[in-house]
Formats: structure tokens, sequence, C-alpha cells
């Protein structure tokens, strides 16, 4: 017998949920609550299936049967709504989900899960790179939908303004990329494509100063320095120790090993992440000793070139270059990252070991040989030599003063 909307409105509510029928298989369903709505059953090669058609009212008697009939319609043309339906809900979540797969949201991944392994230059490289020129341009785009075309038109771009900068870019893109193919997000590393599609790095050295007469102009100016105390000490250290300005800026008391003559950097604060030691010559250790009496003078600091601005940090990045500049020489003459070009020439020249002299720089050498060297290897050799370069500039210093 065949339900009537009188009927489908007055259904109330049992202990259990219960079902009328208005034939051809629609049932109305009535739960405990009172909620009803509509259900077909149906069947497909020989077993029996359900689908619901909606809830009532919304969905009132007349519209339940022009749905079931529409339903069996296309039942009986092949196809099965119930299945399209989901089919539709799936592609559907699928677009949501390429919407929101987005270069932003893997270039973020990717960068968390990068940068505890980076120095903080690195980091903050890296982060200049995405919010400058990758993100502003590509963040909201679906990783999935950017074509090589599009990465390449940007590359170009930044290219035009810095190339140094697109190399930097193309290769950041590229890790996030991978990193989306990686997880299954991506099918393909887009930037395999752009292989010489930039040109060339300009191969660059590092403004240093290496003729000893030039050294010895340095030292002369490091002497007249009109700055701070500690900045002119940093100035001296990285003389006389060339390591990178910035294990030199974050250099602490509790690396300085005044018994063995040592200077241990920690793997955290080591560019290749491999702990790092740095014989300390007789003149690098008295110079520690002085700059520790102007540092605890000021208030103690963790820091052997603390900031002048909080005891608590070390001193700024630039603040090295800023002396240099101060003392009349310009980007293209000496950089901070120069000390070390300076020393490694000199010594090169004066006869030492080259693996000695890699080794002191903290250099990784792909030559197997070479790269067994652990940090603490031929460190007689290397004390040997620090003390020798301290007094050669010593010498240098002194001679050229008179």
């Amino acid at each position: 017998m065949s339900l009537t909307e009188l009927a489908v409105r007055n259904a109330k509510p049992r202990e259990k949920p219960y079902s009328l029928s208005d034939g051809d298989g629609l049932l109305l369903l009535v739960k405990e609550s009172g909620a009803k709505s509509w259900v077909l059953r149906y069947w497909v090669n020989g077993k029996e299936k359900r689908a619901g058609l909606g809830k009532y009212p919304i969905i009132r008697l007349t519209d339940a049967r022009e749905l079931k009939n529409n339903f069996k319609r296309e039942l009986a043309h092949g196809g099965n709504p119930q299945e399209r339906k989901k089919t539709e809900r799936e592609e559907a979540a699928k677009a949501e989900a390429l919407k929101t797969a987005t270069f932003e949201k893997f270039a973020n991944e990717w960068y968390s899960r990068k940068e505890e392994d980076w120095s903080l230059s690195t980091r903050r490289s890296a982060k200049r790179m995405l919010n400058h020129y990758l993100l502003p341009a590509l963040g909201k785009c679906p990783i999935r939908e950017i074509t090589t075309q599009e990465l390449l038109n940007l590359l170009l771009e930044i290219e035009k303004e810095t190339p140094e900068n697109a190399h930097q870019s193309k290769g950041i893109a590229g890790q996030i990329f991978q990193f989306a193919v990686t997880r299954g997000d991506a099918d393909f590393n887009i930037v395999y494509n752009l292989k010489n599609a930039l040109r060339p790095k300009n191969k660059k050295h590092r403004a240093a100063l290496t003729a000893p007469k030039d050294v010895a102009e340095l030292m002369k100016r490091i002497e007249a320095f009109k700055g701070s105390e500690v900045i002119r000490a940093a100035l001296w250290f990285s003389l006389y120790t060339f390591q990178r300005p910035g294990e030199i800026r974050g250099a602490a008391w509790e690396e300085m090993d005044f018994n063995a003559k040592l200077w241990r950097i920690p793997e955290q604060r080591m560019k290749n992440r491999r702990p790092h030691v740095v014989p300390l010559s007789r003149q690098v250790l008295e110079l520690l000793e002085n700059i520790r009496g102007l540092v605890l003078q000021a208030g103690n600091s963790p820091f052997v070139f603390p900031s002048t601005r909080a005891r608590t940090i070390p001193i700024s990045e630039g603040t090295v270059v800023l002396a240099l500049r101060a003392m009349g020489y310009t980007g293209e003459e000496m950089c901070a990252h120069g000390f070390r070009a300076l020393a490694s020439t000199n010594l090169n020249e004066q006869g030492w070991n080259r693996d000695v002299i890699e080794l002191s720089l903290s250099h990784v050498e792909n030559n197997a040989v070479r790269a067994a060297y652990n940090h603490a290897d031929r460190l007689s050799e290397r004390q040997e030599m620090m003390q020798a370069w301290a007094d050669w500039l010593d010498e240098l210093h002194k001679r050229e003063a008179f």
C-alpha cells in the first residue's frame, strides 16, 4: 500500500527505528529521535543495496518518488547513481586536496624539516629566496599545476635582477618539488627540465688581501681602528685563526680549552656539520685573556665577542665587514671571509702541507684519503703551523712598523 503525505507527516518515533514502505523499494525510515529520511532498496546482480535519497520534510513524498524513478531509470541504462555520486565525491575531494596542496604548503614543510640541519646564514638565505621570489609568484598555486614554463619565466625574471639569486632559487625550488614527489603529491620534479636554462654562475673569488705588504698594512689599520676593543679583538682573532665569520662571531667561552690550547667548535656551529678543533697560538691565548677581562668588566657574557646591544647575543654578521669598511677597505678589496684566503695563500706559499692547511680551514675534500681525516687529525702539525702563522704575522707587523 502506498504512503500518503499525511501518513508520512504523522509517522511517530518508536523505541527502535522502523520503516514504512511506499512500494517499489521506496522506504521512509523513522528513527527513535523522530528524524525521517528516504531510503531506496534496489538490487544489483542479485544483491540488495540501499541508497539514501534525502531527509524529510526537505524531500517530500512526491520528490522521493521522482528521485526513485530517476535512480531506477539510470540503473536500467547500465549506470549506478550511488557509485556515480561516490565517484563525484572522491573527485571533488581530490580537487579540494589539489587546491590545498600548494607550493607554499610544501615549501613550509620542506623548510621546517631542513632548518635544524642548517647554519643560521643558510636558514636566512633560504628564507629570503622563498619570501622574496618563490612564494609571491608560486605560493598559492597547486604544486601539480605549476608548469616548467611558469617556473622558467620566474627564474629568468630573477636572473635579470641577480643571476646568483636565480640559481639559488632554482636549487630551492628543485628541492621542494622533489620533496613533493617523494610524498606522492607531485609526479615529476619539473626543475630537471631546466638544466642549463640559466646563464652559468660567475665564479667569484672572495675579496682578500694576500700580498705580505698588504697584510702588513691590514695589521696597521687594525691597530689604529677607532671602534670598540671587542671588534678590534674580533679582527685580530679572524686574522690569527682564519675560521669562518659565523664561527668566529659565535665563539663561546665554553668552547675555549685553555689547558689544551684548543678552540673546540661543536658540529652544530660548523658549515659542514662536523666538529672542528682549532689550535690556539700563544698570541691568540693572550688575546683571549685580554678580551675576557674586557668582557667581564662590561658584564659577563657566554660569547667571546658579545654585542653591545645585549650581552646574551654575539656581534652581528655585519660587524667585521663594517669595521673593514671603516678602515678604508672596499668590498672588492677585503671581506670577512677574506681572512681565510689571506691565510691559505700565504701558508701555501710558505710551503706548509696542503692537507694540513685544508684541515685547519675545515674544508671537506672529495678526495677519499683527505676526507678520511677527522677533526683532530694531524693536530701536532696544525699546532706547529698555527704558531708559525702567528709568529710570521707578528714579525711582518714588526718589520713593516720600522
